[in-house]
């Protein structure tokens, strides 16, 4: 016999005989629960759990995130997309495939776009990323109708929604130069090139993720010419 319970009590309280089947009912079977059965009790299931995750943020980071799925909804009203979700592909442009996986794609025979979700509050700039030109090399081939490819930068929590439309001469150079980058590490050709793509390096003195050591010999001698003390550096830093 089932519980008296809320989600329950309108169906008990108009058909007692429901909540006791097995008894009220000769030789009732119930059903086989299969949790991954596209069915409306599963779909409610899973958007309470999503709606349970989302009400953890503050109300500045939910108002974000509510812009980011209209951004979304609103590129995806536009045309019948086919839809991946952070599904990985392998970057077979490369000489050596590494396995890729973008956080949205949406594309039909001949339209295609990328999106990659940041969440820290330093704008990210869309035009001549590098992580969204990988990312575009590695899902065209799913368009290939396409002229270009659309990537978007969505960053709820500083209000940017950005995109730009990489053309094919552009996405050829950018493979190019990714595939001579590729080739000169595997043939062990290494060089110091400090710059503003060192924000995440392991081997910056500044870091913005976990640091190692020793740092980087080149970024040390460019930030601190004089004689320095490497631990007094990560101290202060940590």
């Amino acid at each position: 016999m089932e519980k008296f319970s809320a989600s329950r009590a309108s169906r008990l309280m108009n058909c007692t005989a429901s909540g006791a089947l097995e008894i009220t009912i000769p030789n009732w079977t119930p059903p086989v629960e299969d949790p991954d059965a596209d069915n409306a009790a599963n779909r409610g299931t899973h958007m309470h759990e999503v709606f349970a995750k989302v009400n953890e943020l503050s109300p500045k980071e939910y108002v974000g995130f509510a812009h980011a799925l209209i951004y979304v909804a609103e590129l995806r009203a536009k045309r019948r997309f086919k839809v991946l979700i952070e599904q990985t592909r392998k970057s077979e442009w490369l000489p050596v495939p590494v396995p890729t996986t973008a956080d949205l794609v949406l594309y039909t025979q001949d339209e295609i776009h990328v999106l990659d979700f940041k969440w820290g509050k330093i704008p990210v700039e869309v035009v001549d990323n590098d992580q969204l030109l990988y990312y575009a090399a590695t899902y065209a081939p799913l368009a290939p109708n396409a002229r270009e490819v659309t990537v978007h930068i969505v960053q709820p929590n500083i209000h940017v929604f950005e995109s730009w439309s990489v053309d094919t001469a552009t996405l050829l150079a950018f493979m190019v130069k990714a595939n001579q980058t590729q080739n000169d590490m595997h043939s062990g050709q290494f060089t110091f090139m400090p710059g503003d793509h060192c924000t995440f390096c392991p081997a910056n003195p500044h870091s913005r993720s976990a640091k190692g050591s020793p740092l980087c010999p080149s970024m040390m001698q460019m930030l601190y010419p004089a004689p320095f003390d490497e631990d007094e550096i990560l101290k202060e830093d940590s």
